[in-house]
């Protein structure tokens, strides 16, 4: 029996919503975690045990038993879960952001858990650390979105509160899609960002990559709602003209893969980029428009508007902690 990298100890399951639990093995496999019980058999040596929808609670112990095997998974809660996903600025640590270090804070209760990016080894953290919880002297090495808007849920709710980190640097939407679901959006080299064809990156940005690799994985694990911080890989004028579309289908694949119709985005508009206005201004701005239609058009979601709060100077704008309070309060409402 294997258990997928997300049930280790310390997950934190979404409040009101089905607890779903699943891996490999062969024969029966019973999950038992507050008083609920749920025997399955595989299907293809996959299995998905699916439990009622809890209120938000803890410490409690899951249990899973498969044959002779039996895992105990410790210190869980029922909470709040987003999922953070994107590309530099989702992955843009705390300790590059302008928040001060004396407001890092200890919070058992504020857990974040880092998706394994099989092209990086070792990677900063991945799915092996498990849960971690916010301590003062690592939070520094966490998404600053992460961390911040982790830290507001908490401070909103007083509920425990769980980060999915799942980030990739000058990644391209069509990374984030099925490779089928991209193929149907042809552009022509010319017309795309380097991005998309550069060396360096060929390894993450090729179509579904890092859907197949990071994100389909995760199904379906239930989530309270995604805040999606993307689009700087994607801004030459031609990607502009269909993003919205791209952004939509990606919305609309995440509630399907992860079994929640309803499920809510944070879509984080790109700042501003004084660079770009000098020698390419229409490309950045498609894109930032094309975020707010595909916002429009989703009914879902909420766009998070960053112009105002953060610096206009980098890709990578330092002032995070704004913007961290406005997608959480976004997926409060």
């Amino acid at each position: 029996m294997k258990l997928d990298p997300i049930f280790s100890d310390g997950v934190i399951f979404a409040e009101n919503r089905p607890v779903r639990v699943f891996g490999e093995g062969d024969g029966p496999v019973t999950v038992r975690l507050c008083g609920a019980e749920k025997t399955v058999m595989p299907q293809d040596g996959r299995w998905l045990a699916e439990l009622p929808a809890m209120s938000a609670g803890g410490p409690y112990t899951l249990t899973v038993c498969c044959g002779g095997e039996r895992a105990v998974i410790n210190d869980v809660y029922v909470g709040i879960v987003y999922l953070l996903a994107g590309q530099s600025n989702a992955e843009f640590t705390l300790g590059e952001s302008s928040e001060p270090e004396s407001n890092y804070e200890c919070d058992p209760l504020l857990r974040n858990h880092f998706v394994k990016r099989p092209w990086l080894d070792p990677d900063v953290f991945g799915a092996d650390d498990g849960w971690r919880a916010a301590r003062a002297d690592t939070v520094a090495r966490w998404s600053a979105i992460a961390y911040l808007a982790g830290r507001e849920t908490r401070r909103l709710t007083g509920k425990a509160v769980g980060v999915v980190s799942c980030y990739q640097g000058a990644s391209v939407i069509e990374s984030w899609l099925p490779k089928n679901v991209a193929d149907g959006f042809r552009l022509a080299d010319s017309e795309l960002m380097i991005d998309h064809y550069y060396k360096d990156y060929s390894t993450w940005n090729g179509n579904g990559v890092i859907y197949e690799k990071m994100l389909s994985p995760l199904a379906p694990f239930s989530f309270c709602g995604v805040i999606w911080y993307q689009g700087e890989s994607d801004t030459s004028v031609p990607e502009g003209r269909i993003y919205d579309a791209e952004l939509c289908r990606f919305m609309r694949t995440v509630r399907s893969d992860f079994m929640d119709p309803g499920l809510r985005f944070a879509v984080i508009q790109i700042a501003d980029y004084d660079q770009r206005r000098e020698y390419d201004p229409e490309g950045w701005k498609i894109i930032q428009r094309a975020q707010a239609l595909a916002v429009d058009a989703d009914g879902l979601s909420s766009l998070v508007v960053s112009a105002d709060v953060c610096e206009s100077t980098c890709i990578h704008p330092t002032h995070k902690t704004e913007l961290s309070v406005r997608a959480a309060k976004a997926l409060l409402d």
